[in-house]
């Protein structure tokens, strides 16, 4: 029986340890936290992700944990709304499969999905691999080795795995120009503010999301320009700083925002490589090509590509040949999405009064029925090419 061993035991590594397991491999997950995390940002799955939720049999526990949202509305520094549309208009525009999830819930349902033949090594991390050409020997936190055929390291954006098989990070990170931040927090004068709806604030070079997920629990993020690598040290007061002049939901958002530690924070970023792949070790989801929330869709190209990697393995007995097949095929589909991101970003968070209200206008034209067509070209994204199965 061949072994795998998987970095990460987020959306990308979950998903391949449950496709690697159903062709019959032996699969052992190490992740560094003590446990699953909760929450999560608010995400909207569709696209390539879809397919391979359905083919794996998770499609319909995902849909249980979706969250009912009313419209999405933007709006400025004061809660007026400049442009609006109709949730159910974007779930149309996507064929009925699309949906808003948080990410913790996707996790949780992967994890949940996993046969009990699947191990994961929770509060441990992977410190050292030695390649030896038809597998791989690592050496854990714990002081332990395991050895395996291959090694995926689906560990996220600052993934150990390629740290320690590629070389520092710095090589392959891509800044965007932004920094991101989220948290919960309870409040029940922003949920009545939001009512229902997924309400987004602009201003200048800064937007602030907010969604009720629970009767009186809100869910915040926020993404603001900034040319620095780092992480703050103080983010309460970096938050403070880049939203503190602002209206509407803001102040009670700030006032409310937990200590550093339970706030997610980091830089809004791509990963850009030459290779995913060196020896029996390769790299999935974030760790090999993270598009960046600008341009949507990191979970489901994690889940996508999950399912793909274990699609090559079984069509090819040869482990080399299904990995160099897996690279191939996929890099160009991930390297269109990271340009859309990239295209996006002036228009995610307005860099100027102009690009807002074009963007406004934008929205408007597509609620005119005539050219509600426009609004599918963008979520009627389909999984042609992320599908690797037999033929």
């Amino acid at each position: 029986m061949m072994k795998a061993l998987i970095a990460g035991a987020g959306i990308a590594g979950l998903t391949t340890a449950l496709a690697l397991r159903r062709i019959g491999w032996e699969v052992t997950v190490i992740e560094k936290a003590p446990g699953l995390r909760a929450g999560g940002y608010m995400l909207d799955f569709f696209g390539p992700g879809f397919e391979a939720a359905e083919e794996l049999g998770v499609i319909e526990a995902l849909r249980r944990h979706a969250r009912g949202v009313g419209k999405l509305d933007m709006v400025d520094a004061r809660g007026r709304t400049g442009s609006s549309m109709a949730y159910q208009r974007i779930i149309e525009a996507a064929d009925g499969k699309l949906f808003p999830i948080l990410r913790g819930d996707i996790e949780r349902v992967l994890h949940d999905a996993l046969p009990d033949a699947v191990t994961i090594r929770f509060g441990a991390e992977i410190v050292a691999v030695d390649d030896r050409g038809s597998g791989v020997t690592v050496r854990i936190s714990t002081g332990e080795t395991m050895e395996a055929d291959l090694l995926v390291g689906a560990d996220g954006i600052h993934s150990g795995v390629r740290r320690l098989v590629f070389g520092p990070e710095t090589q392959f990170i891509r800044p965007l120009g932004f920094h991101t931040a989220a948290y919960f927090f309870d409040n029940q004068d922003v949920a009545a503010a939001l009512d229902g709806d997924f309400k987004m604030m602009t201003a200048k070079d800064c937007m602030a999301g907010f969604y009720e997920v629970d009767r009186g629990r809100i869910m915040s993020f926020f993404v603001m320009r900034s040319d620095r690598m780092e992480r703050p040290a103080d983010v309460r007061a970096t938050l403070q700083t880049a939203y503190g002049g602002l209206g509407w939901v803001l102040p009670a958002a700030l006032d409310a925002a937990p200590a550093a530690k339970d706030i997610y924070y980091d830089i809004v970023a791509q990963v850009e490589m030459a290779r995913w792949r060196r020896g029996r070790a390769i790299l999935l989801g974030d760790a090999a090509y993270a598009v960046s929330l600008l341009a949507g869709q990191g979970a489901s190209l994690a889940m996508a590509g999950g399912r793909a990697l274990a699609q090559a393995l079984e069509a090819d007995r040869d482990i080399d040949a299904a990995l160099e097949r897996f690279e191939t095929q996929l890099r160009p589909l991930v390297e269109d999405k990271q340009q859309a991101g990239r295209r996006m970003a002036n228009w995610f968070v307005p860099a100027t009064p102009a690009h807002a209200l074009v963007r406004d206008i934008a929205i408007r034209v597509m609620n005119w029925p005539p050219l509600s067509g426009l609004m599918g070209q963008f979520f009627s994204v389909g999984s042609k090419g992320f599908s690797l199965a037999r033929r």
